[in-house]
């Protein structure tokens, strides 16, 4: 008979993956990327109605010296979000969200890779502690597109690695779901570690070789995958990553509006999540949210920022 923390389990995963209201994710170092005030802008997601919220515990931000901590960032971001009655995500690993990808501090790149590994997991086991307590936090995310060996810089595809991060959080933290990222968009989870549920991303315009490219992906093809990831990997898949924000040849803040809009735009905004419904995947975490309040506040650009709105109202409604 299945234990009751197996069975508590499988419920969260089960509102997991029946969750329709639109997610976000957040990242202060994106902010300041903008020269955006982070609380500004996460009050603004609040305010625009988000409720579900992918966060980051960047170790270079948070162990700027070995042996010295500073989570100050991450507490008031998980206060301002428990304060709101929202939820979230949160992100542990040395690989995370945002370029680039792995954020190990400075002092720790100077390690051999045996000391760098056992520095990161005694920091591992500190946020794990640190923030299991947490209400707020709904799942945890382990590493980022651990796999994807074609984007990050200094990357470590150690699975023993990964086998140790899983177990260690596992064992501390046993009743709250473990989401994994797919490292691309054909790969399918055969090897352990398994968590409790995939995520992927979607991305529908990309600049990539000298030219904007768009997806020869169809909606059925991640229905499909879906299917496969459950077959193979015996577990769901939700989207961790759908586009919201441009790619283009240049950083957001450097293109003007006209190339942003190439690859990303109110219309295109719609499209992406009109595209993410087609598959049949209901969890999905909105990728851009810096990027809107940035157009919002610096460019005037009310018009996608009540796009956005509009967006998380409807899905809010349907919740």
């Amino acid at each position: 008979m299945p234990s009751s923390k197996n069975e508590e389990i499988k419920q969260e995963v089960s509102k997991i993956r029946n969750e329709i209201r639109l997610g976000v994710s957040f990242s202060v170092k994106t902010c300041k990327d903008y020269s955006l005030d982070w609380q500004a802008c996460l009050d603004g997601l609040l305010d625009a109605g988000f409720q579900r919220f992918r966060i980051m515990s960047y170790w270079d931000l948070h162990e700027p010296e070995q042996g010295v901590y500073d989570f100050s960032l991450l507490d008031s971001q998980l206060e301002i979000i428990t304060k709101a009655g929202a939820e979230a995500t949160l992100c542990i690993g040395m690989r995370q969200p945002r370029w680039p990808e792995t954020h190990i501090p400075a002092w720790a790149l100077e390690l051999e890779i045996e000391d760098r590994r056992s520095a990161y997991l005694a920091y591992h086991r500190l946020i794990i502690e640190r923030y299991k307590n947490y209400h707020c936090i709904q799942s945890w995310q382990l590493e980022n597109e651990f796999w994807n060996k074609g984007f990050g810089q200094n990357n470590d595809f150690s699975r023993s690695r990964l086998k140790e991060e899983f177990s260690v959080l596992r064992a501390l933290d046993p009743n709250r779901p473990i989401i994994m990222s797919l490292g691309n968009t054909v790969g399918l989870p055969i090897f352990a570690p398994k968590p409790d549920l995939f995520g992927t991303t979607m991305y529908l315009v990309q600049y990539e070789n000298g030219r904007y490219s768009h997806t020869k992906f169809k909606p059925w093809y991640f229905a499909l995958r879906r299917i496969l990831v459950r077959i193979f990997g015996w577990r769901d898949l939700l989207i961790h990553e759908l586009q919201a924000e441009p790619w283009g040849p240049k950083a957001n803040w450097e293109m003007d509006d006209q190339e942003q809009a190439l690859s990303m735009n109110s219309d295109q905004l719609k499209r992406c999540v009109q595209f993410a419904k087609d598959s049949g995947m209901k969890y999905m975490d909105l990728w851009g949210g810096e990027w809107w309040y940035w157009r919002k506040t610096t460019r005037g650009d009310h018009e996608l920022w009540a796009t956005v709105k509009s967006l998380v109202s409807d899905s809010r409604s349907k919740a």
